[in-house]
């Protein structure tokens, strides 16, 4: 296998650690087109902190928020289902390790689905950054409008900022053409991977010299979607909300699987899915860092 290169010079790194942030059932059918109508998988629900050497912290992603009757009510007729479990929130697993939640200079969002937002006002000074088109695909958000899955206080939000489409700072990614530099030095990237809902993005983390953390999001919602020899697709026909499928645009998000897949074939990358149940006790959880992973 070959290693994926950095189109960045610099050998600037960031630390990264993951956060439990929440457990729910996500049926079989909602993720693959041939799924077991009776199947459930029991999966985490992964959020991350980046700390940079500048000494800003930044989270991707915040898991579900904690008081689960405060999520849209769309969200909630689906909890016969899916059973939302949040015995800590990124908030509180924050206070036990190292970085308090006031020292979060920004939470980046993957997208705006509930098991991504978390509870925003638990960071009442950080940024809330989303990627491009976000604010429009989520407006007006719940309880503005009673039939919105989407919680309208992410856009309300007071340091609320959507990225740009293109502009200074965006790259080409090995299979994905365009990604975000935040920090400037080649050391987290953001990566348009569209598909499953507009604004949908995802974090790669350079965590050493030649080692690399992607944080997959939804891209796809199960390993098995990354496999090459099991060949499985994506749901169409069934999902959450009354939806078909987990996601919005499926042409692209299998577009955007495709790429993953050829980016986690590279040696010196470990793919984090937001839902991946397979990484359970085999890597470590914060206050640790995933950093060191290759050795």
């Amino acid at each position: 296998m070959s290693d994926f290169h950095n189109p960045n010079s610099s050998d600037s790194t960031v630390d990264v650690s993951i956060l439990p942030t929440g457990w729910l059932y996500l049926p079989d059918t909602w993720i693959f087109s041939d799924g077991k109508p009776v199947l459930k998988h029991w999966s985490p629900d992964f959020s991350f902190l980046i700390r940079h050497h500048s000494g800003k912290n930044v989270m991707f992603d915040l898991g579900m928020r904690k008081d689960l009757e405060n999520n849209p009510l769309v969200i909630r007729q689906d909890y016969p289902i899916i059973t939302p479990h949040v015995p800590k929130d990124a908030y509180d697993l924050l206070m036990d390790g190292p970085v308090h939640p006031s020292d979060i200079h920004a939470v980046i969002l993957s997208h705006l689905h509930f098991d991504h937002t978390g509870d925003v006002s638990r960071f009442p000074s950080s940024e809330i950054i989303v990627g491009a088109g976000s604010a429009t695909a989520t407006t007006p958000g719940w309880p503005t409008s009673d039939f919105s899955p989407f919680d309208g206080s992410v856009l309300s939000h007071p340091n609320f900022r959507e990225l740009p489409s293109s502009g200074p700072g965006f790259v080409s990614l090995g299979p994905f053409p365009k990604a975000y530099d935040y920090f400037g030095d080649g050391s987290f990237y953001l990566v348009d991977a569209p598909g499953h809902m507009v604004g949908h993005q995802m974090g790669l983390a350079r965590t050493g010299l030649n080692e690399w953390v992607v944080m997959g999001g939804d891209c796809c919602h199960h390993k098995d979607l990354l496999e090459i020899d099991k060949a499985r697709s994506i749901s169409v026909k069934d999902g959450p909300n009354g939806q078909p499928g987990f996601h919005k645009d499926a042409v692209a998000a299998k577009s955007s699987i495709d790429k993953l897949r050829i980016m986690r074939e590279y040696r010196n990358v470990l793919t984090v899915l937001a839902h991946d149940a397979s990484l359970q006790g085999k890597v470590p959880m914060y206050p640790f860092n995933l950093n060191g992973w290759m050795k």
